[in-house]
């Protein structure tokens, strides 16, 4: 072998070395599946125990139900609903693209960020936390909780939904024709997307023609959204800070 070819053979092993680690952090697992009763990472069936990988898409049949664990929050996916997950800064992130989905948290050490459509919800600093966030439409949410809080941004507004509160949630904008999995913290997010926007519904939501002062929010009975129902896997988790 020529000195050339044996310096472009370390050359490409030097390389192969470096991106080792890179890889591997890039494909760490991000959680794991609790319970799966007709769920689905995207066209494939799962069962407890699967991993869950940044940008896998979660989905459920119809009558279907997947719980998951991410780093300290149990999420539980209902009926036709589709999630993505990704690691945050601080924190895990869902990005709730359609349906509803339950949220438990019990650490005093971590949270948990939301995106359905351009809203954004927060965990408070209280805790426990138990919350259902519903996707009816790309211009309307409801964001209801049975224990602890919830920070809601919508547009410039934000609005803290508080214990045995529901509010009924209008994004400024849809999130329209999304391609592929990318992280809301992501500088190309909002390029992987097109974006509606929800000036009729926020019109209907206040009864009349726009004004300055539109809210975004209209808060709701607690019971004309459904009673929040996690199923017994989560308790299981919910301990604080449990890996």
């Amino acid at each position: 072998m020529s000195r050339i070819s044996k310096f472009y053979l370390a050359a490409i092993v030097s390389v192969s070395f470096a991106l080792t680690p890179i890889h591997a952090a890039q494909t760490k697992a991000l959680g794991m599946i609790l319970d799966s009763q007709g769920g689905h990472i995207g066209s494939a069936n799962t069962s407890a125990g699967t991993s869950i990988y940044p940008g896998d898409i979660l989905n459920t049949d119809a009558d279907g139900t997947l719980t998951v664990r991410i780093g300290r929050t149990t999420y539980q996916l209902l009926g036709d609903t589709s999630v993505a997950f990704f690691p945050g800064a601080s924190s895990p992130i869902a990005e709730l693209r359609h349906g509803t989905i339950n949220v438990s948290n019990n650490s005093a050490s971590e949270g948990f960020e939301i995106f359905a459509s351009d809203v954004r919800i927060v965990s408070d600093t209280t805790r426990p936390i138990q919350s259902q966030i519903s996707l009816k439409s790309r211009c309307e949410l409801m964001v209801s909780s049975q224990e602890g809080v919830v920070n809601v941004v919508a547009g410039s507004e934000k609005r803290s939904v508080d214990h045995d509160h529901a509010y009924r949630v209008i994004p400024e904008h849809s999130v329209d024709k999304t391609r592929d999995p990318i992280s809301p913290e992501d500088p190309n997010y909002h390029k992987n997307h097109t974006h509606t926007g929800c000036a009729a519904a926020l019109a209907q939501n206040a009864k009349g023609p726009i004004t300055a002062g539109a809210s975004h929010f209209t808060e709701v009975a607690l019971g004309a959204v459904g009673v929040i129902a996690i199923v017994s896997t989560i308790k299981a988790y919910e301990s604080p800070d449990r890996p």
